[in-house]
Formats: C-alpha cells, sequence, structure tokens
C-alpha cells in the first residue's frame, strides 16, 4: 500500500512521543517516530549530541542508505537545521505544504518538550532528506464500487491524483483547483459518483456522473466503457483534458476565455472557479460561492506539494479520438474509440 503522510500528520498531530526516554518529546523523537512509520532504522546524535548531526554526518550514520538528499522538498521530506534553531543542536522536522511538522517547536507541552504540531519555519541551514520509501510509493486513487460522497482524506487523496494528472497535461494548479472546488460540490472527487446516489437513473438527462456529472451520465458512461472501476479517475482526467483542448462542453457567458485559455490560466483559484461553475457546469443557480471558497483551500493545500502522476495514468490512458453523434445540431452521445 502506498505511504501517504497526510495519514502521518492526521494521526500524530497534537500527540508525544520520547522515544528515547530522554527529555522528553524532543525533536529527534519526533523524526525517530517517523522512521518507525516508515519501517526503517533512525541515527542518533552520535557526535555533538544534536540532531544537527543527522546532517552532517548523514554518510557516517548511515541515513543515505534510507534517505535522498534532495534540495526541493515535498510532503514528508526531512528537513535539518544546524544552527537557524536548537540553540547550536539544530531541528528536525518535516515538511508539509509549505510549513513543517514535528516536536518541540511550540506545540502542546510534553514534559520539557512538546507535541508534534504544525509551523512555518525559515527553509533549513541544513537541507532536506527525502526517504526512499516514500519517494517509491505510487499515488492510487480511491474510488469506491458503491456510489458515495468521500470522506475529507479520501478527497484529499483524489485531489493530488487529479493534480497529477492534470499537471502532466500543462494545466496550471489555478485552473485545476478552480475543477476541485466545482468537482468537490458535484462528487466529493469520487469518480464513481451517481448524481443523488442514483444509479442509472431515468431518464438519462435527468442525472449526472463522475467527478464533474457529466450529464446525461450516458456521456461519460460510454467513454468509460468497460474499464474497470478503478482506471476511472484517470480516464475522467483524460476527458476533462480532451475537452479542454477541443473546447467541447464549454460556452463562453461572457468571461472572454475559452476552454484552452482557462486550462493555464494562472488567474486567481476563486476567479476560475466562477468561470468553470458558468461555463462549464452551468447549473440553474449560479450563485454558489462555497466552489470558490473551496477552489481557495485545494489550492492552499496543494501548492507545497510536488505533483506525482498517478498509478495507472502512463500507458492505460493513451489518447484517443472522440466520436460524437449529434441529431438536429445536439450532441447526443459522445465516445472514443
Amino acid at each position: 500500500m502506498a505511504l501517504n503522510f497526510d495519514e502521518f500528520v492526521s494521526t500524530h498531530n497534537n500527540r508525544g512521543y520520547d522515544i528515547d526516554g530522554a527529555y522528553d518529546a524532543q525533536c529527534w523523537d519526533g523524526y525517530a517516530e517517523y522512521c518507525r512509520w516508515l519501517g526503517i532504522p533512525y541515527a542518533h546524535c552520535a557526535y555533538s549530541g544534536g540532531v544537527r548531526d543527522l546532517w552532517e554526518y548523514r554518510s557516517e550514520l548511515g541515513m543515505l542508505q534510507y534517505f535522498d538528499v534532495v534540495t526541493s522538498p515535498r510532503n514528508g521530506d526531512v528537513a535539518i537545521w544546524t544552527n537557524a534553531y536548537g540553540g547550536g543542536f539544530g531541528h528536525i522536522a518535516m515538511y508539509y505544504n509549505g510549513k513543517y511538522f514535528g516536536q518541540n517547536q511550540g506545540g502542546i507541552p510534553y514534559g520539557i518538550g512538546a507535541c508534534f504540531n504544525l509551523v512555518s519555519l525559515s527553509a533549513p541551514d541544513g537541507g532536506f532528506l527525502r526517504p526512499k520509501k516514500l519517494a517509491a510509493s505510487s499515488l492510487a486513487w480511491i474510488i469506491p464500487e458503491n456510489t458515495r460522497p468521500l470522506t475529507m482524506a479520501e478527497m484529499q487523496n483524489n485531489a493530488k491524483c487529479i493534480w497529477g494528472y492534470l499537471y502532466a497535461k500543462d494545466w496550471s494548479l489555478e485552473a485545476t483547483c478552480a475543477v476541485l472546488g466545482n468537482a468537490q460540490s458535484e462528487s466529493t472527487l469520487n469518480p464513481n459518483r451517481w448524481e443523488g446516489d442514483v444509479p442509472f437513473c431515468q431518464p438519462v438527462s435527468s442525472r449526472g456522473f463522475g467527478l464533474v456529472q457529466w450529464t446525461p451520465w450516458t456521456n461519460i458512461r460510454d467513454y468509460l466503457g468497460d474499464a474497470p472501476i478503478k482506471d476511472y479517475g484517470n480516464l475522467e482526467c483524460q476527458k476533462l483534458d480532451e475537452e479542454s483542448r477541443t473546447g467541447y462542453s464549454w460556452i463562453d457567458k461572457g468571461y472572454g476565455m475559452t476552454y484552452q485559455q482557462f486550462r493555464v490560466s494562472k488567474a486567481t483559484p476563486e476567479q476560475l472557479a466562477q468561470i468553470f461553475l458558468i461555463n462549464y457546469e452551468r447549473p440553474a443557480d449560479t450563485n454558489q460561492p462555497v466552489r470558490q471558497t473551496q477552489a481557495r483551500y485545494w489550492y492552499d493545500y496543494l501548492k507545497g506539494w510536488t505533483p506525482v502522476v498517478p498509478e495507472g495514468a502512463t500507458g492505460g490512458t493513451t489518447e484517443r479520438k472522440l466520436y460524437m453523434q449529434i441529431v438536429n445540431g445536439i450532441v447526443i452521445k459522445c465516445y472514443p474509440v
């Protein structure tokens, strides 16, 4: 199963760990607990007695068997300070969405130390180490077999899948988060979600299906064809990308922006969420500011995360030509061949 640093944060926030039985919940203990969670050995501060040793003597301590030195951090990377914090002993914490998650950095007291918390700190004057196990972990969609809303943790996972897929297709983060803000209201980011949680509702024109609730639902179900449910996420992202390149299902309602311009736009997530709502989703009620709020949430959540292409997106999602059945000038079916 792929490791997910979000899970470590959610299960350790405001908790304290004293691994070595000395000085209560110190920053080293937080690093050691992280290593235990990863299932790898942890190194001791064998030279100066401070965590700065983990950076300055990383080779001698055998850390490079389990970590790689990196310059651009992503969630779960270990950050080590040698002089900036810790009164000469240094500090250690894990990078997370532009901040740092660790112990003894102002959290809930735990003896003379402090529990895990998330704070803003300056960039480490030592550097970043990426756990090899985390780097090797893949990102997989969470897609229930039955239609249902996703939990926030499940949505966070799928948001990363969507951003990883669309980033590889040259979408901007702002445009992606605009789609996410809308898709959260439409499907809770569940690619196997039926509108109203009623499968195969009749007439087909009355209900939608999928991440953005394509309506009628036959549009996307025909596109998915016989694909297994586990592939729905990548295929639906593929359809979104194909539509953005052709302009299909986009009607400019006065914003002067084509779908092709939208997909790469660096306007605010809020602005783009409204444009996507009006030009693509086109609901009866267009006064839905929550979608803009959600778009901002996803932007703040993803901006510090290095995109990873989700499992199955390579090879299994090759470009497919779209064919449309048109009756009296109206598209009634769209499917790949």
